[in-house]
């Protein structure tokens, strides 16, 4: 019984990690295509109350002829931590590199860019006029009061864009910081038309044009924080528009290690509604303002998913870091790890640190669970005459078994309930060493020199394997599995046995494609988990 029960657990959480990171990355993709764009309904007076639940694609809108698109200067914006340019054609975000992070793990890879694949001017920060029809600033030329500025590490600097929309003057105030990532943005349309009651704000970008993997992803998904709960969608299940209302906090474009997150004044957060679409080419998500209110203040936290920097940012931006169920846990695992990393100044030597005091913590629980599948073990002949004498007879069977345990003092499930007290840790650190922004291309030692990247030695084309080369750190884990399996003590009959023999198997494939942050947490487990196996046997047999 409890061996099943062993069996049982580990069988459902592979096969829950194996569904979430081969099945739905690897073969869902984003369909046959979307369907015909349809745009969200402006809002009135009288649509003051409207669902907390996402809404259905509303009726398409016309749009309003806009002006062509007309060339721009450019307003660049340096600081220690990036370097913004804005182009005067929209008022809009033409490029945000990221002077901290490189593109790819290459010395000399040019820094990040946050504003990947434009297409026209189909940039963010664009204001939309709606109302029977609606009306985009992507062609609007602005003029603005400079078009350099450097800021120092304690500065603060302003930007100023003023253009004219369909007889409406617009002024995009742009307050940015020397040392932090947050923006302050202030939009004010002056002289709006009858014919246009509400204004949008958004952020779009372009989608890669030669697939997910051709280059780091930076944005994957749109996100926003409804009544407390992150509601996320993921840009390949987009479809060609659909509304979310009521009580929203922010909107944001995410990916696994950055974000782009626009927070609105929160009096106006109850009454807000996001507009979503995706189409062929880019992905737009919009802030939908109250109706007649032409006048905002949005804060902006656009760069790494930092968890210190989103926490300072406030407004519940620390939520973006997604860390599952077990965040109670994962949480302290990855402030524990930054912690040794200052130290050691390695993450992979923090994570095996980390490692090892975890199993350290945990040595009395794993001492008790070996202990008691010693001694299931040893009653497995017992146990064995006890279901041939009585295969036909299942309750005196299981009364017999019962009192088999009693009469030796050993709890059947001793073995699987230290083990799962200790579940939700490895769950909380697997989550904390897959979404921690500090082992993005952090190294390790030889060829490990990106911890958040799957371990390649050589340029071999392997099947089953995303990137080429040969996975030697998921091999040699595979390897340490095997040997912990064929170490463990077991009381299962020779089918059960050759069940779990084959998990090292599906583990080594789950994990070949896996960062090697977590590859080398399961291995350092899987040796010290042998090591105190050994040391346990040879004190029983002393």
């Amino acid at each position: 019984m409890e061996r099943r029960a062993l069996i049982a657990v580990i069988i459902s959480v592979a096969i829950l990690v194996l569904y979430q990171e081969v099945v739905i990355k690897r073969f869902y993709g984003p369909g046959s295509g979307p369907p015909p764009i349809e745009e969200p309904p402006a809002a009135g007076p009288a649509s003051s109350e409207r669902p907390s639940t996402q809404a259905a694609a509303p009726a398409p809108i016309p749009e309003a002829p806009s002006p062509a698109p007309a060339a721009g200067t450019d307003v660049v914006v340096d600081t220690e931590l990036y370097r913004a340019v804005f182009t005067t054609a929209g008022a809009r975000l033409k490029s945000l590199q990221l002077k901290r992070y490189r593109s790819t793990v290459a010395p000399d890879s040019p820094p990040l860019q946050m504003v990947q694949y434009p297409i026209d001017n189909k940039l963010p920060l664009g204001v939309t006029l709606r109302g029977a029809q609606q009306l985009s600033d992507a062609g609007v030329v602005y003029r603005t009061d400079r078009e350099q500025v450097d800021i120092p590490a304690a500065g603060i600097a302003t930007i100023t864009f003023t253009g004219e929309l369909a007889g409406t003057t617009i002024r995009k105030r742009i307050e940015m910081n020397g040392d932090r990532y947050e923006w302050a943005l202030d939009v004010d349309l002056a002289d709006a038309p009858e014919a246009y009651t509400e204004m949008a704000l958004g952020w779009e970008e372009g989608m890669n044009p030669a697939g997910p993997k051709a280059a780091e992803v930076v944005f994957d998904s749109v996100v926003a924080l409804q009544g407390g709960k992150l509601v996320r969608e993921l840009f390949t299940s987009l479809d060609a528009g659909n509304l979310l209302e009521n009580n929203i906090t922010w909107l944001a474009f995410s990916g696994r290690y950055f974000t782009a997150a626009l927070v609105p004044q929160a009096d106006e957060q109850n009454a807000l509604r996001v507009w979503k679409k995706r189409t062929d080419q880019t992905v737009d998500a919009q802030i939908l303002f109250p109706p007649t209110v032409f006048t905002s203040h949005i804060d902006l936290y656009v760069g790494p998913k930092d968890i210190d920097r989103l926490e300072a940012a406030g407004h519940g931006l620390r939520k973006i870091v997604d860390l599952g169920w077990f965040t109670f846990v994962a949480l302290p695992m990855l402030q524990a790890l930054r912690l040794l990393h200052r130290f050691t100044g390695n993450f992979g030597v923090a994570i095996i640190l980390l490692t090892v005091l975890i199993k350290l913590l945990f040595y009395p629980l794993t001492r008790k669970s070996f202990e008691s599948m010693r001694a299931m073990q040893k009653l497995q002949p017992e146990m064995a005459k006890i279901r041939e004498r009585l295969q036909d007879k299942p309750d005196e069977m299981n009364k017999e078994v019962m009192e088999l345990y009693k009469r030796h003092k050993v709890n059947p499930l001793g073995g699987c309930l230290p083990m799962l007290l200790q579940l939700p840790v490895f769950i909380g650190l697997y989550s904390a060493l897959q979404n921690a922004i500090e082992l993005r291309h952090a190294p390790f030692i030889g060829w490990i020199n990106d911890l958040s990247a799957p371990d390649r030695l050589g340029t071999i084309q392997l099947p089953f394997v995303d990137h080429p080369g040969v996975p030697v750190l998921t091999l040699t884990m595979g390897v340490s599995m095997f040997v912990q399996q064929w170490m463990t003590p077991s009381a299962a009959d020779p089918a059960q046995q050759r069940v779990m023999m084959i998990m090292p198997l599906m583990f080594t494939f789950m994990f070949i494609n896996f960062p090697a942050g977590l590859t080398l947490y399961w291995l350092v487990n899987n040796l010290l988990t042998i090591g105190q196996q050994y040391a346990i046997s040879r004190s029983q047999q002393r």
